[in-house]
C-alpha cells in the first residue's frame, strides 16, 4: 500500500525539505480569510498590499507574482492557518493550526 504524505506548511507535519508552498489558489485565499474573519481589505493591511490586488487576484481578474503569493500565504500562516497543496490524491486546501479560542 502506498503511504500518503501531507503536504502542509507546518514543519511537524512536513517532514520533507522546508516547504515554500505551492501556489496559492483564488480559492485558497478566500477560504483563508473567512476562517479568519478577515475582510479583503483586513488582509491588505495585513500582508502591506493594495487590496485591489487582493480583490481581482481573488476574481480571477489577474495572477499574482510569486513573491506577493509568498506574502500573502506567509501572512495566513502567521495568523494560524495550514495549507494543503494539491496532489494526486487530492486538490489543495487551508485548514486552522489550532482550535480558535
Amino acid at each position: 500500500m502506498a503511504e500518503a504524505i501531507l503536504s502542509t506548511d507546518s514543519p511537524t507535519l512536513n517532514q520533507s525539505a522546508p516547504d515554500t508552498g505551492g501556489p496559492l489558489t483564488r480559492e485558497q485565499c478566500r477560504a483563508a480569510r473567512a476562517m479568519l474573519h478577515w475582510s479583503q481589505g483586513d488582509l491588505a493591511r495585513r500582508a502591506r498590499i493594495s487590496a485591489v490586488t487582493v480583490r481581482t487576484f481573488e476574481r480571477g481578474q489577474s495572477s499574482l507574482k510569486e513573491s506577493t503569493a509568498q506574502l500573502l500565504r506567509l501572512t495566513f500562516v502567521s495568523a494560524g492557518l495550514l495549507f494543503i497543496d494539491a496532489d494526486e490524491t487530492g486538490g489543495a486546501g487551508v485548514c486552522l493550526a489550532r482550535p480558535v479560542p
